[in-house]
C-alpha cells in the first residue's frame, strides 16, 4: 500500500507522456492527457485525505504525548497535575500543530484545484 501512489503517478505520466506523443496524429488525444492528468489529481487529492485521516492523526497522537512529556520535563509538574489538566495542554498543543493542520489541508486543495483546472482544459479546448 505504501507505493500505490507511485505506481500510479507513474502510470499516469506514462499514459500522458504516450498520449502527448500521438497528439502529433490526432488532436483528439489532448483529452486523453488532460483527462489522465486528472485522475492524477484527483487521486493524490484523494490520498492525501486518507492519509490526513490515518497516519497524521496517529502522528498528532504521537507527537501530543511526546509534548506532554516535555511540558513535564521543562517544569515542575508531574504527571498527575499534567493529566488532571491534560484539555488545557492539549488545548496548547492544537495551537501549535494548527500550522501543520492548515499546510496540510491546503496541499490537498492544491490538489483539487488543479484537478478543476484540468476539467476547465477540457471544456474550453
Amino acid at each position: 500500500m505504501n507505493k500505490l501512489p507511485y505506481f500510479i503517478t507513474g502510470g499516469a505520466v506514462i499514459l500522458a507522456a504516450l498520449f502527448a506523443i500521438l497528439n502529433r496524429f490526432w488532436t483528439g488525444f489532448v483529452y486523453f492527457v488532460l483527462s489522465s492528468l486528472l485522475v492524477l489529481a484527483l487521486f493524490w487529492g484523494v490520498w492525501l485525505i486518507y492519509k490526513y485521516f490515518t497516519d497524521f492523526k496517529k502522528e498528532l497522537k504521537e507527537r501530543f504525548v511526546l509534548y506532554k512529556a516535555n511540558k513535564i520535563n521543562s517544569t515542575n509538574a508531574t504527571s498527575d497535575v499534567v493529566d488532571a489538566n491534560e484539555s488545557a495542554y492539549l488545548k496548547q498543543f492544537n495551537r501549535l500543530v494548527l500550522k501543520d493542520k492548515i499546510i496540510k489541508w491546503f496541499i490537498i486543495l492544491f490538489c483539487f484545484s488543479v484537478a478543476v483546472m484540468f476539467v476547465i482544459g477540457m471544456i474550453l479546448y
